[in-house]
């Protein structure tokens, strides 16, 4: 059984994870497989967005009990778990994760490392390395305040409550919520949108959003003013922007 199933649907390629039985818990086999698909979507040409999804009734429910024992008798994680947030970042596509169903411990610390992350209605969130004596991980620390605040970090990671799929996109942790009924059409729909666009510019702007969360104002700038100089008049630059112009044209009134 493949434990990360591969699809394309044109540009768009879905990577799922596929344990439903445990809920697409991650062991190291899992995240080799997840690590392993994600370097070649980035290496292939004709992928333009990478979708991440679950198997099942969940997204991700943390790691497998069994490396949590594991790890509680060792105090050693296997090293394809630590990594993945890694393999993660160095992918250059567009990357979305689809959450449709649960998503526990490290299936929420992985969300920072996603560009854009869409839930079901039914999505619940849930954060509990406190109550079992831990803390955060995959860089937590630095991501969660940044993209939903401090005050709510701590909520999330000190309480150790579930979170709901509407709070979860109110505090910023989540995109935006799709109807469970249609979650999957409009999940899609956006990756396909992004997937149209020139790919190039799409993954320039996705580095640069990236590098922008580290840089100082003045860093950003000058990064932004080297990257666009190296687009102006490029082959895809000049495509779309004749593209944009005939269309412009075509819909002028006579």
């Amino acid at each position: 059984m493949s434990l990360v199933l591969v699809e394309d649907q044109g540009p768009v390629r879905v990577l799922t994870l596929n344990r439903p039985d445990k809920k697409n818990a991650l062991n190291a086999p899992l995240a080799s497989a997840l690590t392993d698909a994600l370097s070649t979507a980035t290496a292939d040409p004709n992928v333009a967005v990478v979708v991440v999804v679950g198997s099942g009734d969940a997204f991700c429910a943390g790691v497998d009990v069994n490396v949590f024992l594991e790890v509680a008798r060792s105090g050693t994680v296997p090293e394809p778990i630590v990594r993945i947030h890694e393999a993660l970042r160095a992918c250059t596509k567009p990357l979305i994760a689809g959450v449709d169903g649960l998503a526990v411990g490290m299936g929420v610390t992985l969300l920072p490392h996603f560009d854009m992350v869409y839930a079901s209605e039914s999505a619940r969130f849930y954060v509990p390395f406190a109550r079992l004596g831990l803390v955060v991980e995959y860089g937590s620390s630095f991501t969660l305040p940044r993209l939903i605040g401090r005050q709510r970090a701590n909520e999330l990671v000190l309480r150790g409550k579930p979170l709901d799929a509407t709070t979860a996109a109110d505090w910023g942790l989540v995109t935006r919520v799709f109807p469970d009924a249609t979650f999957r059409d409009e999940l899609f729909a956006v990756a396909s949108d992004v997937g149209a666009l020139p790919s190039g510019a799409v993954q320039s702007s996705k580095a640069l959003i990236r590098q922008g969360e580290e840089r100082t104002l003045s860093e950003a700038l000058a990064h932004e003013t080297e990257v666009l100089s190296g687009l102006y008049g490029s082959e895809e630059n000049v495509k779309a922007v004749e593209a944009f112009l005939a269309k412009a044209k075509d819909a002028r009134p006579s």
